[in-house]
């Protein structure tokens, strides 16, 4: 499995809904692979968490998977620009 982060400029992502039109478009334009499982999480100015799962072999085990991942992705991406 590949996992790629994307970096948006501050002042690009910090617009929720444009940041997700720009990634919907690059997915239609094939600018990233098919996307089988998704899982977005977003939260509201008081707190709210809404979460969403996606793709073509989404069930809530595998929107779990792709959580645990995309957050250890993170990690390891934080860590490696601490040392550099």
């Amino acid at each position: 499995m590949t996992i790629k982060v994307l970096e948006f400029k501050r002042e690009d992502w910090r617009d929720a809904a444009k940041t997700l039109r720009k990634i919907a478009d690059d997915l239609d334009a094939g600018e990233h692979p098919e996307c089988t499982v998704g899982a977005l999480t977003l939260i509201g100015a008081k707190g709210e968490v809404t979460v969403f799962g996606f793709g073509l072999k989404c069930d809530d085990l595998q929107c779990l998977g792709a959580m645990r991942l995309g957050e250890q992705k993170l990690i390891d991406v934080l860590l490696d620009n601490g040392e550099g």
